[in-house]
């Protein structure tokens, strides 16, 4: 058993991964599986080398997967594209967990270090180091740097870090059903 995943969630995945054409391409592959690359490109009007290039980043980031056959008569290769559910749930819960790992880098980060901000819009906060390095003014603008309290930014990252925790474990949970 496995977590279903719904179609727009997995049309929007693909726009994600590959464009607004991925998303039309992946739209008619839950709606007719074992499509040729070259009937979607004919009944969707978009090149056919868009077509693959499309269906292969699909392919390489493991929401597809093809059936390869040989046309009897000259020998041609024929895939045949169908989205794989578990695969789809596959990808979210691995890209779900680089997430995870990337926010508690972050969160580490922020932890372990002083920022200081000029408070004007559009100019970045520093670290101390950093701050040092510029006396204390703002290499963009000019204006005094002033530590920042990251309280916030610090609670933010927590909270998502816990939402992601607890769906990696829902979803467990579901796979195991």
């Amino acid at each position: 058993m496995f977590l279903h995943i719904d179609e727009d969630t997995i049309i929007e995945l693909a726009v994600l991964v590959g464009g607004e054409n991925a998303g039309k391409i992946m739209k008619y592959l839950l709606k007719k599986p074992g499509i040729t690359d070259e009937e979607l490109s004919r009944i969707l009007q978009i090149d056919i080398k868009e077509v693959r290039k499309i269906l292969h980043k699909l392919n390489e980031q493991g929401v597809l997967h093809y059936e390869l056959a040989r046309e009897k008569d000259t020998g041609h290769r024929i895939f045949r594209w169908y989205v794989g559910q578990e695969q789809v749930t596959g990808f979210i819960i691995t890209n779900m967990k680089k997430i995870l790992e990337r926010l508690k880098e972050r969160l580490e980060y922020e932890k372990n270090h002083q920022f200081y901000w000029c408070r004007t819009k559009g100019c970045r906060k520093l670290p101390f180091e950093e701050a040092l390095d510029n006396l204390f003014k703002c290499p963009v603008c000019g204006s005094p740097l002033q530590p920042v309290d990251n309280e916030e930014t610090i609670k933010a990252i927590e909270s998502k870090i816990e939402e992601i925790k607890r769906n990696l474990e829902q979803i467990s949970k579901v796979k195991k059903v």
